[in-house]
């Protein structure tokens, strides 16, 4: 586990220093101490590593939305809170982000699994906020769930190729706009 987390932890580095493309394997294993052949024994190639590191970076996600970790009690504001840091990361790895999408399209490997992670993630979230009435039990959680996630994606994507810093208080808005018609009996607002 060790020796699997600092390659992760060495290629995100390098990704974000030089770039998806312009880094090497050999780079990879320099700057985690590792043998080069020690690489291929954790990842077949550069491009599941790439799917691994959404992975892991979707695991802490997880573990940041975990009530005993600290997270707020309340299911909604949980929401809240992953959305505000997968924005940061979406907004601190676009370029990450943008190369892990383009790969998961061109042949499916372990990015469309880290998609999937964090819609059920958020359908986790929902079905919480159901339970205690936060959010409406006539609706759908997958839907719910799908609906948050693509409107934040959607509005940081819109955001970055126009050339544009999203508005700071934007995650608030959308997910304020989508509450408006999700809202369950006991959901008072922020």
């Amino acid at each position: 586990m060790e020796t699997r987390r600092a390659l992760l932890t060495a290629a995100l580095a390098l990704f974000r220093e030089k770039g998806y493309d312009a880094t090497t394997v050999e780079e990879i294993t320099g700057r985690a101490d590792v043998a080069k052949g020690t690489f291929f024994n954790y990842f077949p190639s550069k491009e599941a590593l790439l799917g691994e590191l959404t992975t892991w970076q979707l695991a802490q996600l997880r573990e940041a939305v975990d009530v005993e970790r600290g997270a707020p009690p309340s299911p909604v504001a949980r929401i809240r809170l992953l959305m505000r840091l997968l924005r940061e990361r979406m907004l601190h790895d676009w370029r990450l982000y943008q190369r892990a999408f383009a790969l998961r399209w061109s042949r499916p490997t372990p990015h469309h699994r880290a998609r999937h992670q964090v819609s059920g993630l958020l359908t986790d979230l929902v079905r919480e906020a159901q339970a205690v009435g936060e959010i409406r039990a006539d609706v759908e959680a997958e839907l719910a769930g799908d609906l948050i996630l693509m409107a934040h994606v959607r509005r940081l994507a819109i955001s970055i190729h126009g050339g544009e810093e999203p508005p700071p208080d934007d995650d608030e808005q959308v997910l304020d706009l989508l509450m408006t018609g999700l809202a369950g009996p006991t959901w008072a607002g922020r």
